[in-house]
C-alpha cells in the first residue's frame, strides 16, 4: 500500500469510527477495581515457590483472609484432585516458579478443576502467580493490593495494538481513535487503535502504549516476542499505566518451557527469564494478564473483552467462560487433552489446534479481581417456556454490536468462504429439576424470517453451586469473516428439551 493510500486508510477509518464512538471521559476517568468475595477460596504454591514467594503469598492471605492455603507437588496427581475435592474452591491462586508452567501443567489443571464434580465444566476459576524473581512476584502483588486499595488506578482507556500490517509501508505507523475489532468498548470508553508497517512499531513508539488501563495485543507470536512489533526486552521499557493486558499472540503466556511444532513434532524448548514477553508484563505495570501458554488465536481474546463488557464479571470467571467455551466445542463430556511427549508426531486437525491452543489460555492475576462494571446487553435475550413433558428455549439476537461473541473460533464448515463459521453460545438457567433428560434438539433458527442453515456443536448440563446451567453451542452459515444473517437483530433460535422417551421424531432437523 502506499503512502498516499495509507493516509485515506486511516482517515477513513477514523471518519468511520468516531461516527459511532461515544465520548465518556468525563464519565469514567478509572477502572473499577473491587475484589468477589464468593468462596471457597484456595491458595497454593509449588515448594520452590512456596519457599521463595513467601511475602507475595502473606500479601495473597491478608487480601484473602478466609483462603485455605496448601503446598502442593503437581507432580502428585492423587494429592491434587484430593485437595480439590475436598476444598471444592470457587477461586484458586496458584504460585509457581516460571519454568514449572507450561501448557501441560494448564492442561492438566483444567482436567483436575472438571473432575471435582460429575460435569465437564472447569469449577475452580484459576489465576497463577508467577515472575522473573522474588522481587517482580511480591511487587505484583503489591500493585493489586494497591489496586483494590485506591492507591494505584487503572485509566478507563483501551488501546488495541493490532499488530503489524504487511500491507502497509515498512515505517508506517498510525495510533486512531476507536476500535474497528471491539466496537463495544470503543462505545464504553476511549480507544485507540495501533495498525503499523513491520518496523513501524520502533523504540521510538513505545510511549503510544502508556495511559490506558486495558491494553490488548494482537499479531504473530512467540515466547519472547510479536513478530515485528515488540519483543521481552523492549516490553519491559513500555512505560506502561497500571493495567490488565490481553495478548492473543500465540505463546506470550510462556514463563519458561514450551512446546515448539514448527518441525511436525513437540519438541521442548525454554526461554531464559528476561526474554520472556509474559514475564516482562508481569514485572511492568500489570495486574493482571491473560494470554496462551500454547499456539493461540486472536478471536477468543476479543470474546473475553466481550464477555466482560455484558457481564462485569471478574477475571476468573472470565478465563473459565474461555474454557467452558473450548469443552463444548470439543463436543466431550468431559475434558480430555492428549498426553504430549517429546518427538510426538503434531497429528492434530486445524480445529484441533486451535481448541487446545485456547486451552492454554491462562490468566495471570487474582481471579477474584473485578476490573469493570456490566455496561451493555448480552448477545441473546432468552425466554424459558415449561410444557408438561418438555422445556422450550427461545434465543433472539439482542445485542448484535459484539462483534467475535458471534464468531466460532474452531469450525469453518458452514462458511460459504472458508472462514469461520458463526454461532450461537448460551448459558440458560435451568427452570426445573427434571432427573431423566433428553438431549435438547433445535427445531427452528429463523433470520428475518427465513431458515438459516445451521448445526448443534454441542451441548452439556453443568453444576454450580447449587444451580443447574444448560449450555448450548450452535453454529450457523456464515457468507464472510465475522458475517451472517444471525447477527441481525431479532434472529431468533429454538431449542427443545424433552423429558426422557417423549422426544418426538419430527424434532430433529436436517440440513439436508
Amino acid at each position: 500500500m502506499k503512502k498516499l493510500e495509507f493516509l485515506i486508510f486511516v482517515a477513513l477509518l477514523c471518519l468511520a469510527i468516531s461516527c459511532n464512538k461515544k465520548d465518556t471521559a468525563a464519565e469514567k476517568k478509572n477502572l473499577p477495581i473491587s475484589l468477589d468475595k464468593q468462596g471457597p477460596y484456595l491458595i497454593v504454591s509449588s515448594q520452590s515457590a512456596s519457599r521463595d514467594y513467601a511475602q507475595a503469598i502473606e500479601l495473597a492471605e491478608q487480601m484473602h483472609p478466609d483462603a485455605v492455603v496448601s503446598q502442593l507437588n503437581f507432580n502428585d496427581d492423587a494429592a491434587v484432585q484430593k485437595l480439590l475435592n475436598r476444598i471444592q474452591p470457587f477461586y484458586a491462586l496458584i504460585f509457581v516458579k516460571p519454568e514449572e508452567l507450561d501448557a501441560r501443567l494448564a492442561w492438566q489443571w483444567l482436567q483436575w478443576s472438571a473432575a471435582i464434580d460429575q460435569d465437564p465444566f472447569i469449577d475452580a476459576r484459576t489465576g497463577f502467580i508467577t515472575g522473573e524473581n522474588p522481587a517482580a512476584v511480591l511487587s505484583l502483588l503489591k500493585r493489586i493490593q494497591d489496586a483494590l486499595a485506591g492507591k494505584i488506578f487503572l485509566p478507563a482507556e483501551f488501546i488495541d495494538q493490532l499488530g503489524p500490517n504487511s500491507q502497509l509501508a515498512k515505517q508506517d505507523f498510525a495510533k486512531m481513535p476507536g476500535s474497528y475489532m471491539i466496537p463495544v468498548l470503543s462505545q464504553q470508553y476511549p480507544a485507540y487503535a495501533i495498525t503499523h508497517g513491520i518496523e513501524g512499531f520502533s523504540k521510538e513508539r513505545l510511549q503510544s502504549l502508556s495511559g490506558a488501563g486495558l491494553i490488548h495485543f494482537g499479531g504473530h507470536g512467540f515466547p519472547e516476542r510479536i513478530v515485528n512489533c515488540l519483543n521481552g526486552r523492549y516490553v519491559r521499557q513500555v512505560p506502561f499505566s497500571a493495567c490488565v493486558v490481553f495478548s492473543g499472540a500465540c505463546y506470550t503466556g510462556v514463563t519458561g518451557h514450551w512446546l515448539d511444532m514448527s518441525s511436525g513434532y513437540f519438541q521442548s524448548r525454554d526461554v531464559a527469564a528476561h526474554f520472556s514477553f509474559a514475564l516482562g508484563i508481569l514485572s511492568n505495570q500489570a495486574i493482571a494478564y491473560l494470554a496462551a501458554l500454547h499456539a493461540d488465536h486472536g478471536i477468543p481474546v476479543y470474546q473475553e473483552l466481550e464477555f466482560l463488557s455484558y457481564t462485569g464479571a471478574p477475571l476468573g470467571e472470565t478465563i473459565k467462560h474461555t474454557l467452558d467455551g473450548v469443552i463444548i466445542a470439543s463436543k466431550t463430556k468431559a475434558l480430555s487433552l492428549s498426553q504430549i511427549r517429546d518427538g510426538m508426531p503434531v497429528s492434530w486437525t486445524a480445529a484441533e489446534f486451535m481448541l487446545w491452543g485456547t486451552a492454554s489460555r491462562v490468566l495471570f492475576g487474582d481471579p477474584a479481581l473485578r476490573i469493570m462494571d456490566k455496561f451493555c446487553d448480552a448477545p441473546f435475550d432468552l425466554h424459558v417456556q415449561t410444557e408438561p413433558d418438555a422445556i422450550k428455549i427461545i434465543a433472539r439476537v439482542k445485542n448484535n454490536n459484539l462483534k467475535s461473541t458471534f464468531s466460532d473460533a474452531y469450525f469453518s464448515d458452514l462458511s460459504r468462504t472458508g472462514q469461520f463459521n458463526d454461532r450461537i453460545l448460551i448459558s440458560c438457567p435451568w427452570p426445573a429439576p427434571w432427573l431423566e433428560i433428553e438431549n435438547p434438539c433445535v427445531t427452528k433458527l429463523t433470520a428475518r424470517g427465513k431458515p438459516l442453515p445451521y448445526r448443534l456443536i454441542g451441548s452439556a448440563w453443568e453444576k454450580d453451586r447449587g444451580k443447574i446451567i444448560l449450555h448450548i453451542q450452535v453454529d450457523v452459515e456464515s457468507s464472510g469473516y465475522m458475517q451472517s444473517l444471525l447477527r441481525n437483530p431479532g434472529c431468533e433460535i429454538e431449542i427443545i428439551v424433552y423429558r426422557s422417551k417423549k422426544r418426538p421424531v419430527s424434532a430433529v432437523h436436517s440440513m439436508e
